[in-house]
């Protein structure tokens, strides 16, 4: 990240001397890929060292089914993260309406449509929750890179490809375009090149699976400073839905459709 020092003399001088602060445009790979990582460094320094924030997203993805068949899945979900101590709390509605609650000890996934929840032990912070989720149930919530408290090493690794590609708006913002590649994934990310450097829309192609297709969110409703209420992240399940055990699941299932939560093929009663 540059010296303050530097940052304020750009900007107060940015009208004029755009040319000497600023880089110009990136003409080599090294040159794309330098400018992308320095995007996403900015984006992780804002997400990272936020104490709470919440935030909407609008998700989509194509599910493939073992028939072939593919479905379209599209949810809006309510996100919110509060550090020290670490919590936090989804929800979506929409092709699937389902809620979790992370306390600090264990998380709460409930499946509204089916009536059903599901309780796990975890461990005492946000991101070494988020691995285990992942690690040992197959679950990868889509809004998870973001969530980390160093968003750009869940992002950016050494093998990772790509970088800046251009100017773009999204729902008539300027953000920076972001195309990177890695073993497995490819993935575009727009962040706001103006004020806050915040995503706002993510789209990501599984190349070395097929059944888990494309997946797009849309990023809204930024909030740094979000009224968070004393019983937000203690889990309020309704009385009538039963308690299924959550399974971890087996290396053999890796390549089964990326979820939110815990799904039929995750659990057993």
């Amino acid at each position: 990240m540059r010296p303050l020092l530097f940052r304020l003399v750009c900007f107060a001088g940015a009208a004029f001397l755009a040319g000497a602060c600023g880089p110009g445009e990136p003409k080599t790979d090294a040159e794309r890929l330098a400018r992308g990582r320095a995007t996403i460094e900015r984006m992780s320094a804002k997400l990272g060292s936020a104490e709470a924030f919440s935030m909407t997203t609008d998700e989509s993805r194509d599910e493939v089914k073992a028939s072939g068949e593919v479905q379209r899945v599209a949810v809006t979900r309510e996100t919110v993260v509060r550090r020290r101590p670490d919590r936090f709390y989804s929800k979506t509605r929409g092709d699937m309406r389902r809620e979790a609650w992370y306390d600090g000890v264990g998380i709460t996934v409930v499946l509204h449509n089916d009536k059903v929840f599901g309780q796990a032990r975890m461990p005492e912070t946000i991101d070494k929750t988020l691995d285990a989720m992942h690690e040992r149930y197959g679950v990868a919530l889509p809004v998870a890179d973001f969530i980390y408290t160093s968003p750009i090493k869940a992002l950016l690794s050494a093998t990772t490809t790509g970088g800046w590609t251009g100017r773009e708006t999204v729902d008539g913002k300027p953000t920076d375009h972001l195309s990177f590649s890695d073993k497995g994934v490819k993935w575009d990310l727009w962040v706001s090149s103006e004020g806050d450097p915040l995503p706002r829309k993510l789209i990501t192609e599984f190349t070395d699976d097929k059944r888990l297709g494309k997946a797009e969110v849309t990023f809204s409703d930024w909030n740094f400073a979000p009224p968070i209420a004393s019983d937000r992240f203690t889990p309020a399940v309704p009385e009538d839905y039963e308690g299924i055990a959550i399974v971890q699941r087996a290396r053999v299932l890796r390549n089964m459709p990326m979820d939110d939560g815990a799904n039929t093929g995750d659990v057993k009663k």
